[in-house]
């Protein structure tokens, strides 16, 4: 997204950034998806998703997103994030990676320290995201929505998000086992696996 990441870009949003974002995504898929869509957000992009009310979306993927419940931020991550924050060497930005991750070697790819590292230099951290207002949530409910989260999220965990999800936008719920927060990179097989399998009940309805 324009401005995050991204300290290059000069449409940086100073205020209302989900909304902001959301209008961009809008402007986005005017161009590119003038037809029915469905939209797959991962964490600040599944705020972006909601904050979305492009007419051509008729379902919403969201990947360990924040926008719905209130971020949990442990101790140990917030022990990796900061120095991450003040200078992101790979070292740091692994050690960052390991907390986001599920617990156990091997999970995510070896040079994703080495990419967090770029964007800790490059990028204009989020950090963590407040949930949308209750009233845009409950316009979101008229779209399908499909919550995804993995096991072992340390911000969103399924036993805060899964609840939050299915009270705020009416969504199904799927939790990946052996997955934490970062989904793309731990599980990919699986979210696409889930993915599919929603899009295919969306051609069905319709």
């Amino acid at each position: 997204m324009p401005g995050q990441p991204g300290l290059s870009e000069g449409r940086r949003p100073r205020t209302r950034r989900i909304s902001w974002y959301g209008r961009w995504l809008g402007e986005a898929l005017a161009h590119v998806a003038p037809g029915p869509v469905v939209v797959v957000g991962h964490s600040l992009g599944g705020a972006v998703a909601l904050a979305c009310d492009a007419p051509q979306i008729v379902g919403r993927v969201l990947l360990s997103s924040a926008g719905i419940v209130r971020l949990r931020v442990p101790a140990t991550v917030l022990a990796a994030t900061v120095p991450w924050l003040l200078r992101p060497t790979p070292a740091r930005s692994t050690a960052l990676v390991r907390r986001m991750a599920a617990p156990g070697e091997g999970r995510v790819p070896g040079d994703l320290g080495e990419w967090m590292a770029l964007v800790g230099r490059c990028c204009r951290s989020s950090l963590a995201p407040p949930p949308l207002p209750s009233g845009l949530l409950q316009l979101r409910r008229s779209v399908p929505t499909l919550a995804v989260s993995g096991r072992y999220d340390p911000f969103l965990p399924p036993q805060i998000l899964g609840p939050g999800a299915r009270r705020r936008l009416g969504a199904e719920v799927r939790v990946i086992d052996g997955a934490g927060h970062l989904l793309l990179d731990e599980s990919p097989e699986a979210v696409l696996g889930a993915v599919r399998e929603f899009c295919a009940a969306r051609t069905a309805d319709t």
